[in-house]
């Protein structure tokens, strides 16, 4: 009786988790689209991300504070920008800091070093061909990042989750107690700072998304023993596959009443993958966010839909055969692990 009353239990928190992440990330996007901002399916992505299996709520005063946080985020890039044309050398040599303690200061949470070390790259280097554009992304991005908030808020309120103590942060707190983070933070430089230079120096506009998938990948000093660049390769060739059925349909029936169907048939397919308990969940979370994307850029250039998942496949292939490669060069001059069994 027992395991059939937690086997219930167990299904309507799924059921909940599922309704609320849809309603949410769909939700995000609608309001998003209709207010014509620029790039809504941003809204999406991090309604996506605040509502993915795993989360809590946040409050008023964290979702404030993430509203000011990325603007200065992106503020200190913009104004780190203004400095690349005529002090190159000091610019460089703030990105290599930047890039440093965004790999060394682990109490602070994961996504916003990741976000911080994203806008503090990559506004220079749009500042250097468009310098217009910064500015633009920026605002696009805080308008987006509060529409997803304010959803989350209320995706939370009518659909609340139940509080369950997870002992999985403990047990990677322990882990990561094993390596010297002033080595993985020095490796993450090593790697990094080629591609930064390259970037800067040549300015090929063609690769920018490679550029931002080398961003999101070192992120992960130990990618190259796993095959996280095997799994981030799929989920973006499903998400791309459905981004292209999504917008072939779209061009036969282009009504606004079936763009939500259509969402919403997409988004219950990828919200029941990811809240099941199957290994394959991470596929289907970035499937989801590559779907958005792959809208995204259809809807606001003149490419095919196979253009943009080809280009885009393209350039995750190069940013993953780059990062293992340089994480398994600079790993075997500056092992991390050496650290601790030089010390016993």
């Amino acid at each position: 009786m027992l395991d059939k009353v937690e086997s219930n239990i167990k299904q309507s928190q799924q059921t909940r988790a599922i309704i609320r992440c849809l309603l949410g990330v769909v939700s995000a996007l609608l309001i998003a689209t209709i207010n014509d901002i620029l790039l809504p399916q941003i809204s999406a992505i991090f309604a996506l991300m605040l509502l993915d299996k795993g989360k809590n709520a946040l409050g008023i005063k964290k979702s404030v504070a993430a509203i000011l946080g990325l603007y200065f985020l992106g503020v200190f890039g913009l104004v780190l920008s203004g400095f690349v044309q005529d002090y190159a050398m000091v610019t460089i040599l703030v990105l290599g800091l930047a890039i440093f303690w965004s790999f060394r200061l682990v109490n602070i949470p994961e996504p916003v070093r990741l976000l911080f070390l994203i806008l503090t790259l990559l506004l220079p280097f749009l500042s250097l061909t468009a310098e217009p554009l910064g500015d633009i992304i920026l605002l696009d991005m805080v308008l987006n990042l509060a529409i997803a908030l304010g959803v989350t808020q209320l995706a939370y309120l009518f659909f609340p989750e139940v509080k369950t103590t997870e002992k999985a942060s403990k047990e990677n707190k322990e882990a990561d107690t094993k390596y010297n983070l002033d080595k993985i933070a020095l490796n993450g430089l090593l790697v990094l700072m080629p591609a930064v230079l390259y970037f800067y120096y040549f300015r090929p506009n063609a690769l920018v998304l490679t550029f931002v998938f080398i961003l999101l990948l070192s992120f992960d000093p130990m990618i190259y023993k796993s095959k996280k660049g095997l799994v981030l390769i799929l989920a973006n060739l499903v998400g791309g596959v459905f981004g292209i059925i999504a917008y072939n349909l779209l061009t036969i029936t282009p009504t606004f009443f079936f763009y939500i169907f259509i969402t919403l048939a997409i988004g219950l397919f990828f919200t029941y993958q990811i809240f099941s308990d199957k290994k394959t969940v991470p596929i289907y979370t970035i499937a989801f966010r590559t779907f958005f994307l792959v809208m995204g850029v259809i809807s606001s250039s003149s490419d095919s839909a196979g253009d943009t998942i080809v280009e885009r496949l393209i350039g995750i292939g190069m940013a993953v055969v780059y990062v293992v490669l340089a994480y398994k060069v600079v790993t075997y001059f500056n092992d991390p692990r050496r650290y601790e069994n030089e010390m016993v």
